[in-house]
């Protein structure tokens, strides 16, 4: 979403009416240009990371192989393609 200076106006009424989750991440200090730089010099391999494609129906199977298996899954991406 980006980072301001500004104060950020939060409805905490909606957050708690639809259960929303506040997850926040550290700050870089460059790194994602310059990963995006050695990307497109074909210096990374960003599918390696990819354990898994699944589709959509069988998300909770992709949350239970995360969290029972992390020694083997790392990502796993859900294929929202697919209908249910």
């Amino acid at each position: 979403m980006g980072l301001s200076d500004e104060a950020a106006p939060i409805v905490f009424k909606e957050l708690i009416w639809k259960e929303g989750k506040i997850v926040t991440s550290r700050v870089s200090h460059g790194e994602f240009a310059e990963a995006i730089d050695q990307d497109a010099k074909g210096n990374l391999n960003p599918d390696a990371l990819i354990s898994e494609i699944m589709p959509v129906e069988e998300i909770q199977k992709a949350f239970e192989l995360l969290e029972s298996n992390p020694e083997k899954y790392l990502k796993i991406l859900i294929d929202f393609t697919t209908k249910l």
